[in-house]
C-alpha cells in the first residue's frame, strides 16, 4: 500500500485456483483423497477454495503486529514515553484474574522501556500497558484507526472485524486484546491502519483504481484520494516509526532488514483459538520504508505454517525483506548505498527505444507504457486506427529507463519547442526530473553533480530531445 495516497500497489492470495479448471482442487491433501469424498464434501471444499481474496474477505487474529496500535494509543494519550527506563517488568508470565498468560516462549525480558518492550514483543509489558490505558480509551482509538468499520475499498465482499462487546471485556479480554489476540480483523484493515502511522497519522481510504481511461475518446476519470481522518499526531507517528526501525535493527524483526535501507517493521504470531488447534498458528510481518517518509507498506500473513518455529520473525519477516529488496529499487527509492548522484541503479539502466512507427496510436502507447516509458502525444478520437508516423527519440536510440517518447501521427504532426532548463549543480536525479518535467531526455557521464550540459540553458529544442550532461 502507498500510505500517502491509500493506493493498493499489489494484493495476492495463495493458494489460488485455475479459472480454466475451476473444479480442480488446489489442496494436495484434498486432491489425493478426492475420490473418497462425497459430492457434498467436494462441493464444500470447492466453495472454500473459491472463498476470495483473504486480504479483505476473511478475518484473522493479528497477534503482535497489533501492538503498534496499542503503542500509538499510549503515546498519543501521554500514558508513557518511548524510552522511560524500567517502565515495564517481565518475569516471563503474568497472572490476570484466573489466568496465567506467558510471553512468547516464556521469555523473561526483565525491566524494559516501551521501545524495548516493542522490540522484544513482550506480552507482559503490553498487558501492563493495556491496563493503564483501559478498555474505553483503547476502543476509542480502535474506532479512530478504522477497525470497527469496513475500509470502503471498492471491491465486492469485504468483511468486517469481530471484537468483544466493550461491556463484555473483563481483565482477561483486556489483556489478550492488548497484545493482539482473541479478536479478528482483516489484513486490509491492519495495513490501512499502519499506513496511517506511515502517513504522519492521517488515515487514507484504500484505493484500488486510480484512473479510468476511455480508449475511444481519451477522456479520463480520476478516482480521487480520500482522506478519512487524522488519527494521531505527526509527532506520535514519527516516534512509532522510529521504534519500528528499532524492532528491525535491535529487536525481533532483524530478518526484515534490507541492506542499504532504513526499514521499520513489527512481527506477529498468534496461536489458534481454544478448541481450534487444527487451524494452527498465524504468523505475519508488517513493514514500512523508508522510515523517515514511507512510500510503501507491506503486510505478509501466513496461515498454519509448518515447522518447529512458527514465528513471524523467522517465517514472514524474511519474505518481506526479499520483497522490499526488490520493490524499493524498482520504485526508484534511493538507498544509502546509492552513488554520489543520489540515484539508484534502477534509474540509470540504459535501454534501446523500440520501434512503434506504423502501429496504431493505442497499440504504440500500450507497448511503450508497458516497458516503463513516459509517452507524450496529442489525443485523438481515432487512436485505434490512426498510425504513428514518427517517434522521438528514434528506434534503437540508447536512453535511460523511464525516458520520454514523443509520438506523431498523420493527423497531428504539430512540433512544439521546449526551452532547456539550467542543470548546472544538480544531481543526476534532479537533472533527470527537471528534464522529464519538460518532456526532455537525459544521458550522462561521470558521477556527482552536473558541471556541463551539451545544450545551453534557454535554447529551444524539440520535445523528446536528449540532453547530455557531465557529472563531477
Amino acid at each position: 500500500m502507498n500510505p500517502q495516497t491509500g493506493d493498493i500497489l499489489a494484493m495476492a492470495t495463495y493458494p489460488s485456483y485455475d479459472l480454466n479448471h475451476p473444479n480442480t482442487i488446489n489442496n494436495e491433501e484434498d486432491l489425493a483423497n478426492w475420490d473418497n469424498l462425497t459430492s457434498e464434501e467436494r462441493s464444500t471444499k470447492l466453495l472454500n477454495m473459491y472463498g476470495g481474496d483473504r486480504n479483505f474477505t476473511r478475518t484473522y487474529e493479528p497477534g503482535s503486529t497489533f501492538k503498534l496500535i496499542v503503542t500509538a494509543t499510549a503515546l498519543e494519550e501521554n500514558i508513557t514515553t518511548t524510552d522511560k527506563a524500567g517502565d515495564f517488568n517481565c518475569t516471563g508470565s503474568m497472572v490476570v484474574a484466573d489466568r496465567k498468560i506467558s510471553c512468547a516462549s516464556s521469555a523473561v525480558h526483565g525491566s524494559q522501556s516501551l521501545r524495548q518492550a516493542l522490540g522484544n514483543s513482550c506480552n507482559s509489558a503490553f498487558i501492563q500497558l493495556g491496563q493503564r490505558i483501559g478498555k474505553a480509551t483503547l476502543y476509542k482509538y480502535f474506532r479512530a484507526f478504522g477497525f470497527f468499520d469496513k475500509t470502503g475499498i471498492e471491491i465486492t465482499g469485504e468483511s468486517g472485524s469481530i471484537f468483544h462487546n466493550i461491556d463484555d471485556i473483563g481483565p482477561v479480554e483486556l489483556a489478550t486484546t492488548s497484545f493482539g489476540q482473541r479478536f479478528n480483523i482483516t489484513p486490509l484493515q491492519l495495513i490501512t491502519a499502519v499506513s496511517a502511522i506511515a502517513n504522519d497519522g492521517v488515515l487514507m481510504q484504500p484505493r484500488i483504481v486510480r484512473e479510468v481511461v476511455n480508449v475511444d475518446t481519451g477522456a479520463k476519470t480520476e478516482i480521487e484520494e480520500k482522506e478519512v481522518r487524522q488519527v494521531i499526531s505527526v509527532e506520535t507517528a514519527s516516534k512509532i516509526r522510529d521504534m519500528m526501525e528499532y524492532v528491525v535493527t535491535d529487536g525481533g524483526g532483524k530478518f526484515g532488514a534490507v541492506e542499504g535501507y532504513n526499514i521499520g517493521g513489527k512481527t506477529g504470531t498468534s496461536e489458534p483459538a481454544p478448541g481450534k488447534k487444527e487451524e494452527g498458528y498465524t504468523v505475519s510481518f508488517i513493514s514500512l520504508a523508508p522510515v523517515e517518509k514511507p512510500e510503501v507498506v507491506i503486510l505478509v500473513a501466513i496461515y498454519n505454517p509448518q515447522g518447529k518455529n512458527p514465528y513471524g520473525s523467522k517465517i514472514a519477516a524474511p519474505i518481506v525483506s526479499k520483497m522490499m529488496g526488490e520493490i524499493l529499487p524498482y520504485m526508484d527509492i534511493a538507498s544509502e548505498n546509492s552513488d554520489k548522484t543520489g540515484i539508484t541503479s534502477a534509474m540509470t539502466n540504459v535501454v534501446s527505444v523500440p520501434d512503434v512507427t506504423n502501429k496504431t496510436l493505442t497499440e504504440a502507447k500500450k507497448t511503450l507504457e508497458n516497458l516503463g516509458y513516459k509517452v507524450v502525444c496529442e489525443d485523438t478520437k481515432n487512436s485505434n486506427s490512426v498510425l504513428v508516423k514518427e517517434q522521438v527519440p528514434a528506434k534503437e536510440t540508447k536512453v535511460l529507463s523511464g525516458a520520454t517518447v514523443v509520438l506523431y501521427t498523420e493527423e497531428n504532426d504539430v512540433r512544439t519547442s521546449i526551452t532547456v532548463p539550467n542543470l548546472m549543480g544538480k544531481t543526476l536525479s534532479e537533472a533527470k526530473d527537471a528534464l522529464s518535467d519538460k518532456n526532455l531526455n537525459l544521458t550522462y557521464s561521470g558521477s556527482g553533480k552536473v558541471v556541463s550540459q551539451n545544450v545551453a540553458e534557454g535554447v529551444s529544442v524539440e520535445k523528446g530531445t536528449i540532453i547530455t550532461v557531465k557529472l563531477e
